[in-house]
């Protein structure tokens, strides 16, 4: 009895660009070292009727050596070269693709000044885009002190040549990153981590308004996190009266020097 090919094994087979039976063909062959199309079959459980068709299309790819006689036997190219073979064709490919992306005209007529983000990876993306970007005011306000610790390094820079305002609902939760933050009240603090809209919870775990110009607002709903970003001057400057409202009015409480 032959163990089980490792599930988790093929799936990254599979994110590389091989089909789910030719991964487990790739990987009983490694692990037979030489073999038959039957015996792939009895350790990988690929369909005895398609196993030998597998087997050739991955040595026409180069994955895998034939010895031919009665019967055939299999053998898999080092792994260390298929899988160095693959990364190189697809860094090939990805960067003609992003030189191909690049050569396409962006200016949309009409294009929505207000998009929504609902990955993670891209949330996080889009946020450093804006710190990036920003030249003279960066107004933030947060609940969620992990998000912000995530973007501590790049805060630390805008210090040094920008204005930073930094308002959180609550001082004690964020007395382990090196900035001068201003409190909420506890009126204004309840709100935004309690506001429900149709039986959802939203949580605003992160807003940030860069140059009056673009802001970005990153809210938890139900146990999903989006974010939505605003590219509309108006807008932004009227956000940003609202938050400078916030740090002059009766919702803020001056944090203890």
């Amino acid at each position: 009895m032959y163990p089980a090919i490792n599930p988790g094994l093929v799936r990254n087979l599979e994110k590389l660009g091989l089909t789910e039976n030719e991964g487990k063909a790739y990987a009983g062959l490694v692990s037979l070292k030489e073999a038959t199309a039957r015996e792939v079959h009895e350790l990988t459980g690929v369909p005895r009727a398609k196993v030998y068709d597998i087997l050739k299309t991955l040595s026409r790819k180069g994955f895998v050596e034939v010895r031919q006689g009665s019967p055939v036997y299999f053998r898999a190219v080092d792994p260390k070269h298929v899988i160095g073979r693959i990364k190189d064709e697809l860094f090939t490919c990805a960067i003609e693709a992003l030189d191909q992306l690049n050569e396409l005209s962006y200016e949309i007529p009409r294009s929505s000044p207000v998009w929504c983000i609902q990955s993670e990876w891209g949330i996080r993306k889009r946020v450093r885009e804006i710190l990036y970007n920003v030249r003279d005011e960066l107004i933030v306000f947060s609940t969620n002190p992990e998000f912000l610790g995530e973007f501590e390094s790049d805060l630390k820079k805008l210090e040094k040549n920008c204005r930073l305002i930094l308002i959180v609902d609550d001082l004690n939760k964020f007395r382990g990153m090196p900035f001068d933050f201003t409190e909420t009240g506890k009126d204004f603090g309840d709100f935004v981590r309690n506001l429900f809209i149709d039986g959802v919870q939203y949580t605003e775990d992160c807003f940030m308004i860069a140059d009056g110009k673009e802001s970005i607002a990153v809210h938890s709903a139900g146990n999903n996190r989006e974010a939505v970003v605003i590219r509309l001057p108006v807008v932004c400057h009227l956000q940003k009266l609202i938050y400078n409202w916030l740090v002059e009015g009766s919702f803020i409480i001056d944090a203890p020097q």
